[in-house]
């Protein structure tokens, strides 16, 4: 091979490793930029908005009821027994996250009158 080869290989190794070492240092630096803007939007929407809002509660209460409809009418048919034993324990388990969500938002103010 003629020195001007090595030129050139030498060259191009140099440059992608002079890429590969600034792209690097530069994803790194845009996840922490945007890591960190996540991280304070996030903080930001959890301290101004409640867990749970109320259309939130009526959309879980709206999706128990359309569960309980389709239990009804797999009853109805021989061989859903297993589809209707999972949509019940799941409507059980959604009632359940639903009412831990409204209470976490929403906690029921002490009545010093009833604890008297």
């Amino acid at each position: 091979m003629q020195i001007e080869t090595y030129i050139i290989a030498i060259g191009l190794l140099i440059g992608w490793i002079a890429t590969a070492f600034f792209l690097i240092k530069a994803s790194k630096k845009a996840y922490a930029r945007g890591f960190d803007h996540g991280v304070n939007l996030a903080r930001e929407q959890h301290a101004s908005s409640p867990v749970c809002s109320i259309a939130d509660h009526e959309l879980m209460t709206k999706i128990t009821t359309s569960l309980g409809l389709a239990v009804e009418t797999w009853q109805a048919f021989p061989g859903t027994e297993i589809m209707v034993a999972k949509v019940n324990k799941q409507r059980r388990q959604l009632t359940a996250f639903a009412a831990k969500m409204w209470l976490a938002a929403y906690p029921a103010p002490l009545n010093t009158e009833d604890a008297a």
